[in-house]
C-alpha cells in the first residue's frame, strides 16, 4: 500500500451538517485528495468559505443551503447534489450542537433542539444519501461525533445522549448497509481549537485531562477522514476511531 492507494479522484463528496470546523476543514482534505465536494449547512458564509477550500484545490464545489433537521430539504439537497455530480461516492456528517446545562434545568425545547441537531440531521443525512448508495452498491458514510458519545460529563447530559445516539446508529447501519457495499464509520474527535491557546475558563482543566497536553488541531483529523473514504477500506466498517490526544484513555 502505497500514498496514491489514497487519492479520491473521481469520487464525489457530501459534507452536511452545521460546525465550527468541519465544513472547512474536511472540505480541504477530501478536496487535497483528488474528490469534488458539495456542502449543505444553514450557514451559507461557512459553507461558501470552505467551497473556496476545495476550489484552491482545483476541485469542483456545490453548495446548499440546507436545514439537516428538515427530511424535505435534505432530499432536495440530495438530489441537488447528484443532479450536479452525478452520484455521491462520500458522506460526512458534521453536525454539531452544543448545550453545557445541568439536566434538571435543561428544558424540554433545549432537549429537543440536542436531539434534532445532532441526531436527527444525521438520521436524515444518512437516509437520503443511503437510498442514492444502495443504488451505486458502494459508498462511504463517516459520522463526525465528539468523544463524549462514550463518556459521560456533568452538564452535557443533553450532549452526550445525543452523539450516542449517532454512535449507535453508525453501528446499526454498517450492518444494514453492509451488503450493499457501503462502509459506515465514526471518527470520535476530543477538544479542538484552530489556536494554540483558546483563553477559556476550562482551558487548564482540559489540558489536565488531554495526556498530549494541548488542544487537537482540526487539520489532524483529514488524514483519517481521507484514509476511510478511501478504496484501501472496503473491510473496514462499524468502528469508532478517536482523534483525542488519548484523552480517551484518561477520564
Amino acid at each position: 500500500m502505497v500514498a496514491g492507494d489514497f487519492r479520491l479522484e473521481g469520487k464525489k463528496a457530501l459534507v452536511a451538517g452545521d460546525s465550527k470546523y468541519w465544513s472547512k476543514y474536511a472540505g480541504a482534505a477530501l478536496a487535497e485528495a483528488g474528490a469534488d465536494v458539495a456542502f449543505a449547512a444553514r450557514n451559507a458564509k461557512r459553507i461558501e468559505e470552505a467551497a473556496g477550500e476545495v476550489s484552491r484545490h482545483g476541485q469542483k464545489a456545490l453548495t446548499l443551503k440546507t436545514d439537516m433537521t428538515d427530511a424535505a430539504q435534505v432530499q432536495k439537497m440530495v438530489d441537488q447534489v447528484v443532479a450536479g455530480f452525478g452520484r455521491i461516492d462520500i458522506l460526512v456528517n458534521a453536525n454539531e450542537l452544543l448545550l453545557a446545562k445541568p439536566l434538571l434545568e435543561t428544558s424540554e425545547s433545549e432537549w429537543h433542539r440536542m436531539i434534532d441537531v445532532n441526531l436527527n440531521s444525521a438520521f436524515h443525512g444518512c437516509q437520503a444519501v443511503g437510498r442514492q448508495m444502495i443504488k451505486q452498491e458502494k459508498g462511504r458514510i463517516i459520522n463526525l461525533i465528539s468523544c463524549l458519545a462514550e463518556r459521560g460529563v456533568a452538564n452535557f447530559a443533553a450532549y452526550c445522549a445525543a452523539m450516542g445516539g449517532v454512535l449507535q446508529l453508525t453501528r446499526a447501519l454498517d450492518i444494514e448497509w453492509g451488503r450493499h457495499g457501503i462502509t459506515v464509520n465514526a471518527i470520535g474527535t476530543g477538544w479542538m481549537s484552530e489556536t494554540e491557546k483558546t483563553g477559556a475558563p476550562q482551558e487548564e482543566l482540559l489540558l489536565k485531562y488531554i495526556p498530549l497536553k494541548r488542544y487537537g488541531r482540526p487539520e489532524e483529523v483529514g488524514s483519517l477522514l481521507v484514509y476511510l473514504v478511501s478504496d484501501t477500506t472496503d473491510f473496514l466498517t462499524g468502528q469508532l476511531l478517536y482523534v483525542d490526544g488519548a484523552a480517551m484513555c484518561h477520564l
